[in-house]
């Protein structure tokens, strides 16, 4: 938990100035229970009081798209090379190959063009935590 916490913090830091997040979560995740109803609704209100110019989030809706078959992360590093982290069931993988980071950015692409604008998404959001979870 105090790992968590602590990567956390890089969100919100002043020096260095925190990095660009650009997170994109299937619509599932936010009827998915994980936990109690009061953690699921305050987990959702962290998720949008989370949101700032640094940091957004968008929810792609419940359908088939290309983000399905597993969660993947893509950075961008100081000196702008790329690095991705794949999960799979058994194990996490980080991946420099640039014919995976072309594959797994179009990927990207595609679900987030796919994806609501982050305006809508933190309208279902708090509609989903009001509605579902309280």
């Amino acid at each position: 938990m105090a790992a968590r916490l602590t990567r956390q913090s890089i969100l919100t830091r002043e020096n260095p100035p925190p990095p660009h997040l650009v997170c994109v979560l299937d619509e599932g995740v936010l009827y998915r229970e994980i936990g109690s109803p009061k953690v699921m609704r305050e987990q959702l209100e962290h998720l949008v009081a989370s949101v700032s110019d640094r940091v957004s989030v968008q929810i792609v809706p419940s359908r088939q798209h290309r983000g399905i078959s597993g969660s993947f992360v893509l950075a961008t590093l100081d000196d702008r090379s790329e690095v991705a982290y794949v999960e799979t069931a058994a194990l996490g993988m980080t991946m420099g190959d640039p014919k995976t980071l072309t594959t797994l950015n179009e990927s990207f692409d595609r679900i987030r063009s796919q994806a609501l604008p982050v305006d809508m998404s933190i309208e279902l959001i708090t509609r989903t935590a009001e509605r579902k979870w309280t």
